[in-house]
């Protein structure tokens, strides 16, 4: 190990461009990277069910589903401003982008027809060319449905309170929200008072989880800033703080990169991909960091080099001494994480694998980049030794519990730690697998949430 951190001091700035250049490759590759609601993915796609189901969407459709129902605050769904609404709806969503025209369905659909058997055969008519303004009209129109028994409980619920536009879309390849936003903009422009519309169906689950996924791009700055934080605490250097958030950002880069150029998609699940990424390699660059300080000291008490030399053989020492135990940890992280591939579920292996690629990528810049790095910056100053050797609050902490482990308390120690792992393996027992039979999704953003759009 010596030898081989002799070669990456020796070979510094070869080493830190090399690393540069692969960090700005995989950097732009993270413009590829989407974020993707599929429920697929969320599925075993070799289960003989899921096959089945896979095989009726793709012969019938009615995988991407959106009921929106029309509840008038007063009176049933047989009324000119009900029936305008669904009809100006129904235009417009038709010929919306990604919307499947033929399997629109409404009153005014044009797929949607009333069929009533006469004495020289059958009439096929549409239910309705123009919105009935007179009684006589509205009484048409409700006989019509009574008597075509397969539109109740589709296009107006049993209670015949609720109208419905139910609509069916294309798989979005660019996620759900855009063709969302279309249509929630389509059926704003009915919202008044004298009704109630509810929007339900998976697309509207799908955009508000690709929504939630997003604010990723919140969180990922302050874990790094509460990361940080805590850093700092720890050691009280500039070092301390910055040294393995570089290791940590450089790795979600490295690991989120390589997700772009693969070409797979973020979802619900693997969006936290960064964050996970971000803490663990945290973790485990402040190992050599801590051994290096250690050294540092040590070898300025005990020696009469110069800072310079000092710093060098400082970085050379602790990674002879902790590299091997870091890579051991680091795989150990990697290849558990790789485990997940198992798993039958897409996001679940995506989750696993491109964590365990993020985990990878640290080791390689713990490895590699940082002591090369660190050989570049000026060695700790008389200040800096004093603040990161001084003892500090987590110190006292980790000597009392050392003091507990070693000390006589220690088997009060194991008695208690034993007692509580029966009491675990005893509570494991209670654990129960339960599966929902129906789920049905609404969203109150952009949408307003009624649980009558469900008798639609």
């Amino acid at each position: 190990m010596r030898h081989y951190a002799e070669w990456i001091v020796r070979h510094r700035i070869f080493v830190i461009a090399v690393t540069l250049g692969m960090t700005g490759f995989l950097g732009f590759q993270i413009k590829n990277l989407h974020v993707v609601i599929d429920p697929n993915t969320n599925l075993p796609q070799d289960h003989p069910y899921v096959i089945t189901t896979n095989k009726v969407e793709k012969l019938f459709g009615s995988k991407n589903v959106i009921v929106i129902g029309i509840t008038p605050t007063k009176g049933d769904a047989f009324q000119p401003n009900v029936l305008k609404k669904v009809e100006q709806m129904t235009r417009e969503i038709v010929i919306t982008p990604g919307v499947i025209k033929e399997n629109v369905l409404s009153f005014s659909a044009k797929k949607v027809k009333r069929i009533r058997g006469t004495s020289e055969g059958m009439e096929v008519q549409p239910f309705m060319e123009t919105i009935p303004a007179t009684p006589e009209g509205i009484d048409a129109l409700r006989r019509a449905v009574r008597t075509n028994p397969v539109y109740y409980n589709a296009i107006v619920s049993k209670d015949e309170k609720t109208a419905a536009v139910i609509v069916e879309i294309k798989d979005p390849k660019g996620g759900y929200q855009t063709i969302m936003e279309q249509i929630g903009a389509i059926v704003n422009r009915q919202r008044d008072p004298s009704v109630e519309i509810a929007v339900g169906g998976w697309p509207v689950y799908g955009a508000e989880i690709e929504r939630y996924s997003q604010r990723m791009g919140f969180l990922f700055p302050l874990a790094v800033l509460i990361i940080g934080l805590i850093h700092y605490e720890a050691f009280r250097t500039l070092q301390g703080l910055v040294l393995p958030l570089v290791t940590s950002l450089l790795a979600v880069i490295w690991g989120v990169g390589i997700m772009g150029l693969s070409g797979v998609a973020m979802d619900a699940f693997n969006a936290s991909t960064p964050i996970l990424i971000l803490a663990v390699t945290a973790g485990h660059a402040v190992q050599i960091l801590k051994r290096y300080y250690e050294e540092y000291h040590r070898l300025r008490k005990t020696t009469g080099l110069p800072p310079g030399e000092v710093n060098r053989e400082a970085i050379l020492v602790s990674m002879e001494r902790i590299g091997t135990v870091m890579l051991t940890a680091g795989m150990v992280a990697v290849l558990g994480f790789f485990s997940l591939i198992v798993f039958k579920m897409t996001v679940i292996r995506t989750f696993g694998v491109f964590t365990g690629l993020g985990i990878f990528s640290a080791l390689i810049l713990e490895m590699t980049f940082i002591p090369a790095l660190r050989s570049l910056l000026p060695p700790p100053g008389i200040r800096e030794e004093k603040r990161e050797g001084e003892e500090k609050f987590w110190d006292r902490i980790t000597s009392t519990i050392a003091a507990w482990v070693v000390g006589p308390s220690r088997k009060v120690l194991y008695l208690g730690i034993g007692s509580l792992v029966i009491l675990w393996i005893v509570g494991a027992t209670f654990v129960k697998i339960e599966t929902a039979n129906k789920q049905y999704f609404f969203s109150n953003l952009p949408f307003q949430q009624d649980d009558r759009a469900l008798n639609t």
